[in-house]
C-alpha cells in the first residue's frame, strides 16, 4: 500500500492535479522520499537522469555554471513543483545542476520504472500531458513578466504574489531570489531601498512589510515606479 502521504503530496502538485486516485496510487507505488540537508547538491549537469522530482518542503535552484564558474540560476522550485522532467523523457543526462536552498524534502520518480508505467497505462500518460500543459503555462506566464515587465515591477508583483496579511517572508536568500527575478543582487538591494524610502515597504531581512499595498500594486502594473 503506497505511503498515504506520498499520495497526498502529488494532489497538491499541477504535475498530478488532474489525475484520480487509482493513477496517483500507482504513480505513488513507484516513487520514494529523499531528504536534502541545506545547499545539498541533488544533482549536477552532464550526471545520467535517474528519475524527475516532486518537491514537498524547502526550496531547490536550478543553476548552470558559466566558463568562469558564474553561476546563473534558471529557475527556483517551490514545493508542488516538478522539475527535471525534461531529461526523463529524453533518457538523457541532466542539463543544469539541482541544489537545495534550505533543508528540503522531495519525492522521486526513478526513470525507468516511472516510463515504464507510462507504456502500460495510456491514460495516466494523457492525464499527465494535461498537468504538464499547466506546468507550461504557468512557465510562459514567468518568461513573459521577465521578458515585459521592468525591474521594479517584477519585484513588486513577486512581493504581492508572497504576501500574507500585511507582510511577505522571502523564501530564499536575497541573492538567489534576485536570480529568479532576473536582476542582480545590487539592483534588488536598490530597489528595496527605494520602496523603503517611499514608505510602501519596510525591510527587515527576510521579512518585507507591505505599507502600501495599493501604490506596490501600481508598481507591479507599470502605473508608477521608483
Amino acid at each position: 500500500m503506497p505511503d498515504s502521504g506520498l499520495v497526498a503530496a502529488l494532489k497538491k502538485s499541477e504535475m498530478f492535479s488532474s489525475l484520480d486516485s487509482a493513477m496517483l496510487q500507482k504513480i505513488a507505488s513507484l516513487a520514494r522520499w529523499r531528504s536534502f540537508a541545506a545547499r545539498e547538491m541533488i544533482f549536477s549537469e552532464g550526471e545520467p537522469c535517474g528519475g524527475f522530482y516532486l518537491l514537498v518542503e524547502g526550496a531547490v535552484k536550478v543553476y548552470k555554471l558559466s566558463g568562469d564558474g558564474k553561476e546563473h540560476v534558471l529557475h527556483l522550485v517551490w514545493p508542488g513543483e516538478t522539475f527535471a522532467e525534461a531529461a526523463l523523457f529524453l533518457g538523457d543526462t541532466y542539463p543544469a545542476y539541482a541544489e537545495t536552498v534550505r533543508a528540503s524534502r522531495a519525492v522521486l520518480f526513478p526513470s525507468q520504472p516511472f516510463l515504464a508505467l507510462l507504456r502500460a497505462e495510456p491514460d495516466v500518460a494523457i492525464r499527465l500531458m494535461g498537468g504538464m500543459a499547466l506546468w507550461l503555462r504557468r512557465l510562459v506566464g514567468q518568461v513573459e513578466v521577465l521578458a515585459l515587465r521592468g525591474a521594479s515591477s517584477r519585484l513588486a508583483g513577486y512581493l504581492l504574489g508572497l504576501q500574507e496579511g500585511p507582510a511577505a517572508v522571502l523564501p530564499a536568500p536575497k541573492a538567489v531570489v534576485a536570480a529568479h527575478l532576473g536582476m542582480t543582487p545590487e539592483t534588488l538591494s536598490r530597489l528595496f531601498f527605494r520602496m523603503e524610502a517611499q514608505g510602501v515597504i519596510r525591510v527587515r531581512g527576510r521579512t518585507i512589510s507591505i505599507l502600501d499595498a495599493p501604490e506596490l500594486r501600481r508598481i507591479a502594473d507599470g502605473e508608477s515606479d521608483v
